[in-house]
């Protein structure tokens, strides 16, 4: 059967595509969520040829493929649609993470344009040092138009991500935001007058131009606004009465509430990170600056793009939270390229070489993620290096004139015609980040990752013995499969999920960890990796396929307390350690940890047997769990 005939007997049985709100997968399974669980015959879809079990359990339909499941999704993605995975993650995260997720969102796809006009900015600015450009020339007023439309009009912008965001019209959103930039608000403005009143209620007249906050206050009401009417209007009328009294309320309202409200949070946002950069100084600079990998590691430096274009419209520049980002991409450059200079891996370090360049350009999240917090002492030492820096930059007061990405090419944008010094500081500060970064990586070290390139080799005799012993070893442990945990031995009857205690994927061993690492069971690859992080799919030289599984529904956790070694198809070793997981956290969660080790191509083996153990029996990585025989 093919996976497109599978897929419409799958979605049949369910109810029908309008049955589904949302589908995804996991490492073996489809999962649903239906509206009506009473249209899905179970029964049916387990006698579908290709489903090995189905279920419902945590309000979820799962429906058991195996291996292949990312080949039948596709085709169950193309029956139902493209599925509102985010949404659905969002409301599995806390109140912080989906603000943040939120602040993410909305401000990416505006991030090239407000990148060119910050650069555009820095150019302006070192063709005035040069003398080749008049302030009364109109080449400048041209430069300055290029340079201050993105940000002027910066509402404008956010009115279109934040209607993709919050999924409401992105025309409507624009024509509501084009209310606080009209010219009799801005005319007002200009004149000095207090405002308007409409109703009894006031308008004020206040210069939205660059402002942040208002307008993604106004397109999150307009989403609920807009939904509650298209409930209540007919549908004959919609097209005409659905936006005019969107707009008889929206426009009232963004212009009496949500933009003056709006305004006042921007300004004590502002407010308040000027009286910190003011009393803090370079207390600040080393507080936030060391912190600054941490913030990037957990998703919160999103939330500081209103504050620096807050402080770009205020004061017309950032004196803090760009220039800190400025000295820790140098800071994490520095302790990539020492990892780089002093690891014997050559895999990890061409990864280190790239993430080191990656860094120098602003772009830190590979050095931070690849590097540093896998390596542990690198972060430390870019953490101390981030600090001092910071603090040096904060108390020499160095400016960032543009919002761009804060690498090497940022220079311009800290080029101030009125104060030369300016650049110097900002130079100064990145050598400090850097040099500083990369002698504590040197001097602290780090646990090397493993060489995998065993023609490597200091004596040639020294080398074949190795071989030789290797290649013994490998006909010894052929079909063996290991423990690739330390834990106690669970039996299948107390495994509470069908899939695994009726082995329907495969041969299967269950343990309850006792550590906090996964390692590899045999020699091999890896095969698969999931972007949860919660299982890892593994193939051994001999042929075994092997599914680690750590806990039970911990797909839900979406990686959170995973840390994976590895990547798909790195060639691993026995004993290497694959994947580190934090157990308490994980059970503090409510998630049950038993992990599960699941011979995912039992049927290709003549016999695939368990080593017996008695229950609550202590299993070391060292000892066999499996033996397959062909």
């Amino acid at each position: 059967m093919s996976y497109k005939e599978l897929a419409n007997q799958i979605i049949d049985q369910i109810g029908g595509k309008d049955n589904v709100i949302r589908a995804w997968h996991c490492v073996t399974r489809l999962r649903f969520h239906v509206k009506d669980e009473q249209k899905v015959d179970l029964t049916k879809v387990k006698e579908i040829s290709g489903v090995m079990g189905a279920q419902f359990q945590n309000g979820q339909l799962q429906i058991i493929i195996g291996n292949k499941v990312s080949d039948a999704f596709k085709e169950i993605e193309a029956i139902v649609g493209v599925q509102d995975k985010e949404e659905v993650q969002d409301n599995q995260k806390g109140p912080l993470s989906r603000f943040l997720d939120m602040i993410s969102g909305v401000f990416s796809p505006v991030i090239p344009a407000i990148a060119g006009a910050g650069m555009m900015k820095g150019l302006l600015a070192l063709l005035q040092v040069l003398g080749w450009i008049s302030e009364e020339s109109d080449a400048f007023q041209v430069l300055t138009i290029i340079s201050n439309a993105a940000f002027y009009f910066l509402p404008f912008l956010l009115a279109i991500s934040a209607a993709k965001r919050f999924k409401v019209s992105e025309y409507l959103s624009i024509a509501i935001a084009g209310a606080l930039l009209y010219p009799t608000i801005t005319a007002g403005v200009a004149s000095g007058e207090s405002g308007l009143g409409f109703l009894g209620m006031p308008i004020p007249f206040i210069d939205y131009s660059s402002t942040v906050i208002p307008v993604i206050l106004m397109v999150w009401v307009l989403s609920y606004v807009y939904r509650f009417i298209e409930k209540i209007v007919p549908g004959a009328l919609r097209i005409v009465l659905t936006p005019t009294l969107v707009f008889l309320l929206m426009i009232p309202f963004t212009l009496i509430v949500a933009g003056p409200i709006g305004f006042v949070i921007g300004d004590y946002v502002g407010i308040g990170v000027g009286w910190l950069y003011e009393n803090g100084g370079a207390i600040a600079g080393l507080l936030v600056g060391g912190l600054l990998p941490l913030f990037i590691v957990t998703g919160m430096h999103y939330g500081f793009a209103p504050i620096i274009l807050q402080n770009m419209t205020k004061n017309g520049f950032d004196p803090f939270i760009l220039p800190l980002n400025l000295v820790n991409s140098l800071a994490q450059s520095g302790a990539a390229f020492a990892v780089a200079i002093k690891t014997k891996n050559k895999k990890f370090k061409a990864i280190a070489v790239s993430s080191g360049v990656s860094a120098l350009l602003g772009v830190t999240e590979p050095a931070v993620f690849g590097v540093s917090l896998k390596l542990k002492r690198p972060l430390y030492a870019s953490m101390i290096a981030g600090g001092i820096s910071g603090g040096f930059a904060l108390y020499f007061g160095v400016k960032c004139f543009g919002f761009v990405a804060q690498g090497l090419e940022a220079f311009p944008v800290y080029i101030d015609p009125a104060d030369g010094m300016n650049l110097v500081y900002a130079a100064i500060s990145i050598l400090i980040a850097f040099v500083i970064s990369f002698i504590l990586t040197w001097i602290l070290g780090f646990e090397d990752v493993p060489v995998d390139d065993k023609s490597v080799a200091t004596e040639k005799q020294t080398t074949e013995s190795k071989k030789e012993q290797s290649s013994a070893q490998d006909v010894m442990s052929s079909g063996v499969v290991n423990s690739p945990l330390k834990g106690t031995f669970t039996p299948l009857e107390e495994v509470p999920d069908k899939t695994f205690s009726e082995e329907v994927i495969g041969t299967t061993v269950a343990i309850e960890p006792t550590d906090n690492k996964i390692v590899a069971p045999f020699d091999g690859t890896v095969a698969m990796l999931y972007p949860t992080k919660h299982a890892i799919g593994l193939k051994s030289d001999t042929g075994v396929e092997v599914l680690i599984h750590i806990g039970l529904e911990t797909v839900n956790l979406d990686g959170k307390y995973f840390d994976v070694q590895v990547s798909q198809g790195d060639t691993i070793a026995k004993g290497q350690e694959l994947v580190a997981f934090d157990r308490e956290s994980i059970r503090a969660e409510g998630y049950n940890i038993v992990t599960l080790i699941v011979v995912t191509n039992s049927d290709q083996f003549t016999t695939t047997e368990k080593v017996h153990f008695d229950k609550n029996q202590l299993i070391e990585t060292t000892a066999e769990i499996i033996q397959t025989k062909k």
